[in-house]
């Protein structure tokens, strides 16, 4: 992580992109002008802006348009010192200077205007400082990091130099080769989606938009870069072309209409992240980016970026996938991992060659120690246990199967196998064929007869359920749920 710097020999764009690419959870302290201006980072994501002097600019705001009386605001200020950029809203609140919901609005405002005004500062020193966590925030920025930036550096006077290093007219910019940075969730105008989506590493920058400010700004967040930039030795000219045929920017065109099923695709989108996130344990690297080993490697290419660009963790701050920030983080770091060993045919193979060696062992040795085994089998258990508790079960399915094979003397290994066997209506059957089995090694085990008892009431088999109950009975006379079971069966007899 770094540690500080001036902004003098680093821009401010340059810190916060490289927070977030980094992941870091930070605060960043600025001062500069007699003002202390603090930005909070979670996991790479900034989230607030305080200053110093947030008082002295609220309290402008809300006497420009006449919001709340001067002594009031007085008296909510000096409550307000005592905690920067966490206690304005509420002193605001609490001392009746002005409405809740008004004073939210002020806080939010404010740590825009921080935000933005601090592209303009040309001087400053500044500190970064890791955090286990930010702390309780009045407020927190609803946008990504790349979409706060490019409002930020459009707020620029037009007579302010362009930010960053000179842009050579005749250098060909190329998209970022870092998913992270390539597939980043931007709200942008229409002229920089149009340069964005012109650039191929092939045209030059004079070629793509007569406005340097237009590629300066997209270079700022990262999405795109220019040769010698990288940080790579002999980076002198643009890397080929990204594969043909790749889904567009996870971009958003100021005042476009949504495209059609927006609720659909939202949809489909959350259910590729979950369904995707609960696998992760088992999936090859080639089934984690829905490929497969035979794909060509133009293909598999292909299916990382597609991958990669529906599962970036900037996807959190949609509402589908507020709740989903863990599991794009964890996914994304693995598909990351999956372009990394499929960058190259060399990597590809001896990717495979692991793979095929894992196999082979697991086949060939067809004397594991048994420890091993019972090691799987439970791991397995566990994850499959996990699995059918959020209703995914055909791979929780799968997992307890093999827990069964391993280790076959778990009784939980067994019930569990043939509660998943019973979600699924053709495998009824299976699911009372399981727990027979069960209950010729496990004689004595009341869950296990119980299980039985459940899965013959699945398969429409009141005789063989009564009979199960009945050995629950005389393992455990006390047994109440085969008490409450048999006093239901009872009670629907004719006559009574």
């Amino acid at each position: 992580m770094m540690t500080g710097g001036t902004l003098e020999r680093t821009p401010l764009f340059d810190v916060f992109r490289a927070l977030y690419t980094a992941r870091d959870t930070a605060q960043v302290l600025i001062a500069a002008r007699s003002e202390e201006r603090t930005f909070y980072f979670e996991r790479g994501q900034l989230i607030s802006a305080v200053s110093n002097r947030e008082a002295q600019l609220v309290g402008e705001l809300l006497r420009t348009f006449g919001l709340a009386d001067e002594t009031v605001l007085f008296s909510a200020f000096e409550k307000a010192l005592a905690e920067p950029g966490r206690g304005l809203s509420k002193a605001l609140t609490e001392t009746g200077a002005v409405a809740p919901f008004v004073a939210e609005a002020c806080v939010r405002a404010l740590a825009e205007r921080i935000l933005f005004d601090s592209f303009q500062w040309p001087a400053g020193a500044y500190t970064i400082t890791p955090l286990e966590k930010p702390p309780e925030l009045p407020v927190k920025f609803d946008r990504t990091n790349g979409s706060l930036v490019l409002e930020a550096m459009r707020r620029l006077p037009s007579n302010a130099p362009v930010p960053g290093p000179a842009i050579d007219p005749r250098s060909r910019p190329f998209v970022a080769t870092d998913l992270l940075l390539r597939y980043q969730v931007l709200a942008v105008t229409k002229e920089e989606n149009e340069a964005l989506s012109r650039v191929d590493g092939s045209l030059q920058a004079t070629d793509i938009t007569p406005d340097p400010r237009i590629l300066a700004r997209l270079a700022a967040i990262g999405v795109i870069q220019f040769p010698g930039t990288t940080g790579k030795k002999d980076d002198k000219t643009a890397p080929p072309n990204r594969p043909e045929g790749l889904a567009s920017f996870n971009t958003e065109v100021f005042g476009a209409s949504p495209p059609p099923r927006m609720a659909d695709l939202l949809q489909q989108q959350s259910s590729l992240v979950w369904n995707t996130y609960r696998r992760i344990d088992w999936l090859s690297l080639y089934e984690l980016v829905g490929s497969t080993k035979e794909a060509s490697n133009e293909d598999l290419l292909r299916a990382v970026h597609e991958r990669a660009r529906a599962c970036h963790p900037d996807h959190h701050l949609k509402p589908s996938l507020s709740n989903a920030r863990d599991a794009l983080e964890t996914l994304f770091k693995k598909i990351r991992m999956a372009g990394d060993t499929f960058a190259s045919v060399d990597n590809r193979a001896g990717y495979d060659r692991s793979q095929d060696s894992s196999l082979s062992i697991a086949v060939q040795d067809t004397r594991p120690t048994t420890e091993v085994q019972h090691q799987v089998a439970r791991a397995n258990y566990t994850r499959a246990r996990s699995l059918y508790e959020q209703e995914d079960y055909y791979p929780a399915y799968e997992m307890v199967k093999q827990s069964v094979e391993f280790d076959p003397e778990k009784p939980e290994y067994w019930i569990l196998l043939s509660r998943t066997q019973r979600k699924n209506p053709k495998w009824v059957r299976q699911s009372a064929e399981t727990m027979r089995r069960a209950t010729q090694r496990f004689f004595e085990n009341t869950e296990v007869w119980f299980e039985l008892a459940e899965a013959c009431q699945a398969e429409r088999n009141p005789t063989e359920r009564l009979k199960a109950l009945k050995e629950v009975l005389r393992i455990d006379p006390g047994n109440r749920r085969a008490q409450s079971a048999l006093a239901e069966i009872a009670s629907m007899k004719p006559g009574r």
